[in-house]
């Protein structure tokens, strides 16, 4: 069984004979520069060699930009670019957004990729910015979170612009490729839940996945989630208009995810494993490993780090990790 046929059982809750060896997201570069003074060879140099070096399987996320290139970046983490938060404001700022030249810009990589997809032994997958990343990304964080308030013409018109925007990315990209999954970067919960409520979720955010998902839903292409954080409460909100799972499960946040199985047992999801074990040993990951094999057995799981893998993990610690990975994935 090939990878991506792996792949696309696991997540429609079908039999395999193992389930995929998924490192979700890349790791930190900081984790990487100490591996590579443990022994990690310099010849490997992108995600996909480190993949195959450790017997991972292979996957690519290409994740479309929104910022043009004359984007005036801010000065510090958090803070936004775009300042004057007035209709006419956005009109002169979004000349810096959204740019129509996207999926252009990495067009020969896609179709390269799509090649190997088409082979089998490649998951590839398109990742998107969401309808409440985005507005944050270009209006800062605090800003952000006034302006469903103090902006709410605004939030609509940025949003609107969005879902034009994947429109025409999701026509361009499946010209080239049909991903094996889509995901949204949302990062709409810390550790106490959703960072906006209920009625603002379905005034500023639902209309606009609502359309979007309509037509991805066409493809019959699975919608995953990306958001940290505890998303125990957001997951109705997203599966009402159709998103059909959810990443990484952060364990620290107080995620359980054989209590998320138990209220959607249809619910994909992809993470789970916590972090801050993988430097304690082999008995502390062996347990960690017990914790999720239930929910491993049901399908519709991939079991992955829930998120990138600290630096605080030495080379040796992550090998053990990897093996004990692939031990698992074949108990079920």
């Amino acid at each position: 069984m090939t990878a991506r046929e792996r792949f696309t059982k696991t997540m429609a809750f079908e039999k395999t004979d193992r389930l995929p060896l998924i490192e979700w997201a890349a790791w930190w570069n900081e984790t990487i520069d100490r591996w590579r003074n443990e022994g990690l060879p310099e010849h490997l140099k992108t995600e996909a060699d480190i993949m195959e070096y450790f017997g991972l399987d292979i996957h690519k996320s290409f994740w479309i930009p929104t910022l043009g290139a004359t984007f005036p970046w801010p000065k510090t983490h958090g803070a936004g670019s775009f300042t004057d938060l007035t209709p006419e404001g956005y009109k002169e700022f979004k000349q810096h957004i959204l740019p129509k030249e996207a999926v252009q810009w990495f067009a020969d990589d896609i179709k390269k990729w799509a090649v190997k997809q088409q082979q089998s032994d490649t998951i590839i997958w398109l990742m998107l910015d969401g309808y409440f990343w985005f507005p944050r990304k270009i209006m800062g964080i605090e800003p952000h979170l006034y302006a469903f308030y103090d902006q709410p013409e605004v939030m609509h018109m940025i949003n609107e612009d969005l879902y034009n925007f994947h429109v025409r990315v999701l026509d361009e990209f499946l010209e080239l490729c049909t991903p094996d999954f889509i995901a949204f970067a949302e990062d709409m919960s810390y550790n106490n839940g959703p960072m906006i409520s209920r009625p603002v979720f379905d005034e500023f955010i639902t209309p606009y996945y609502k359309r979007l998902m309509a037509k991805i839903n066409s493809h019959n292409i699975p919608v995953i989630v990306d958001s940290d954080g505890d998303i125990t409460e957001l997951v109705p909100w997203f599966k009402n208009f159709g998103a059909s799972g959810f990443l990484p499960l952060e364990r620290q946040a107080g995620v359980d995810i054989k209590l998320l199985r138990e209220q959607h047992p249809d619910l994909r999801i992809v993470g789970g494993f916590d972090k801050t074990v993988m430097h304690l040993g082999e008995a502390a990951m062996r347990q960690e490993f017990e914790r999720l094999l239930p929910v491993m057995k049901q399908g519709g799981y991939i079991p992955s780090v829930d998120h990138q893998t600290p630096p605080g993990v030495s080379l040796e610690d992550y090998k053990l990790y990897v093996s004990l990975l692939k031990e698992y994935c074949a108990k079920i």
